[in-house]
């Protein structure tokens, strides 16, 4: 009998807890300030990617990177990217690739790390961890979404304040 009253009391505290609007006003979670989103897209102008990948093979790629237009394509060129891949397994579908990229505007320059799928035509695409920057992206931190298509690569990069 004890142990129902401490569960009834219980069940009581919780519902009391529940519609108070102190509690409510407490537990709801303040507005978070929109983090800062970079919608770029790099057009590729060289690379040295082999065209019979082995495991172990490392290539470079360099490309002008463009704001992103309303229609998706690219706008005005803010700078350019500069890449350098491995080839970490190659297997009969494809092959995975780690990358870590560099992005450079006036502003300055901000740095990615990811590892992509690259299995049939694509678009290929992958997550990506912002690791550092300079400039206006000074101890930038983050993710990016890549997105491989073609002789372009788009990025989607939010930035942690």
């Amino acid at each position: 009998m004890a142990k129902n009253r401490h569960l009834t009391a219980a069940a009581a505290l919780a519902a009391a807890l529940l519609i108070s609007p102190a509690t409510a006003r407490a537990a709801a979670a303040e507005p978070e300030a929109e983090s800062p989103v970079l919608d770029w897209v790099v057009t590729l102008k060289s690379g040295t990617r082999p065209l019979f990948m082995h495991q172990g093979d490392t290539w470079s790629l360099y490309g002008h990177l463009h704001e992103r237009t309303a229609d998706r394509g690219p706008g005005a060129k803010i700078g350019d990217m500069t890449a350098r891949c491995t080839a970490v397994l190659v297997h009969a579908r494809g092959h995975v690739q780690q990358c870590e990229r560099v992005l450079r505007t006036d502003a300055g320059h901000l740095s990615l790390s990811d590892a992509m799928d690259v299995e049939g035509p694509g678009p290929h695409g992958a997550p990506a961890a912002v690791t550092g920057g300079t400039g206006a992206y000074a101890d930038a931190e983050g993710e990016a979404r890549i997105t491989a298509r073609g002789g372009t690569i788009e990025f989607r990069i939010t930035l942690d304040d």
